[in-house]
């Protein structure tokens, strides 16, 4: 049988053990819920459980946007013109007449996140590509969520401040963004402003320059080897022609095989180069129109071949046509190149 020794320590453990139990639920319900990392934890909880209610408990959405759009533009256009006030004035008045418009549509995305549990499409044929080019703009749609650190509580102010670390994927390197926190009404701490937005778009413009940089000075490389490999066989496919005449077979033959074995396998190889290729958002209209390009330039290489062989009238009028459209596109891929090197200050040059 149990001794009574036994049994009182059994007891006395038993008892311990509910007064931590109750302990710990006075802790959650009336201490642990009552900080700034609950508040943050809640956030985060109500994008996974797609909770609006929750979200706009913990944060004063209107507050954060309007001081925050402030702060991020600002940060926007140093990095964009550094202290060159004239530029910085002509479009602080441009930014202002956006704010409207811009906090709407953050609002909005914020509204589908959080109740589909998806950002609004990126693809530009839906509705939400407006959206989908300020949410690609604030970068939100590369940041990950890394951890939370150095909680402090200002007495004074009645205010608190907490990292909130995340990994900003664009810019591949974490950013510790400064949350600040306010009691609401009913004592729940709630996120009001985020201090060091400026920063953070400096980091993001600097990153997306050096990234526009490799990806311009990458693609230049690969394209200025292959002219070189293509011009030198167009220059023997002349010399060819020179010589001979089209109406020779032989003519004909030495021009097919320079067209498929030379200028048709250094096109396609370019295109798979240029595929290869990491591309920045900014950059994928001129990435687009470089393939295409190359497709159009394949596209001439086949039919000019075709008709060495089946000397069809037709055949070379849709290899020219495409070559001619390649020609176009060439000097609008050109324009955007030029356009995006002085938008760097011609660093990139």
């Amino acid at each position: 049988m149990m001794s009574r020794a036994l049994k009182l320590k059994l007891s006395c453990a038993a008892l311990l053990a509910l007064l931590l139990f109750f302990t710990g639920l006075f802790w959650y319900f009336h201490v642990y819920t009552k900080t700034p990392e609950y508040a943050l934890h809640s956030i985060e909880d109500a994008f996974d459980r797609h909770d609006e209610a929750l979200f706009l408990r913990y944060v004063r959405l209107d507050t954060v946007l309007d001081a925050g759009y402030d702060d991020f533009m600002r940060g926007t256009m140093d990095a964009a013109f550094g202290h060159s006030r004239e530029a910085s004035a002509a479009l602080e008045d441009f930014s202002k007449m956006l704010k409207p418009a811009f906090i709407t549509m953050i609002k909005d995305a914020v509204h589908t996140r959080l109740t589909t549990g998806e950002w609004p499409s990126a693809d530009p044929a839906d509705d939400g590509a407006d959206t989908d080019n300020i949410l690609s703009r604030i970068g939100v749609r590369d940041l990950t969520f890394r951890e939370l650190a150095n909680p402090v509580i200002h007495e004074d102010t009645q205010t608190a401040e907490i990292d909130v670390v995340a990994h900003q994927g664009e810019a591949d390197s974490d950013f510790t963004f400064k949350v600040i926190l306010a009691p609401s009404e009913e004592g729940d701490w709630q996120v009001v402003s985020v201090q060091n937005l400026h920063e953070y778009a400096i980091v993001l413009e600097q990153a997306r320059r050096l990234r526009v940089e490799s990806y311009l000075e990458e693609t230049d490389t690969i394209m200025a080897r292959h002219d070189q490999t293509s011009g030198a066989a167009q220059l023997r496919l002349y010399s060819v022609l020179g010589a001979g005449t089209l109406g020779s077979q032989a003519t004909r033959d030495m021009a097919r095989q320079i067209m498929e074995q030379d200028i048709l396998v250094d096109w396609q190889e370019r295109k798979d180069e240029l595929s290869a290729v990491s591309v920045p958002r900014s950059m994928q209209s001129l990435h687009q129109l470089r393939l295409k390009i190359c497709d159009l330039h394949i596209a001439y290489a086949q039919g000019y071949a075709a008709w060495m062989t089946d000397k069809n009238a037709s055949t070379i009028r849709s290899a020219e046509n495409s070559l001619r459209q390649a020609e176009v596109l060439e000097v609008e891929a050109s324009f955007l190149v030029q356009r995006a090197k002085r938008s760097f200050g011609d660093k990139t040059e």
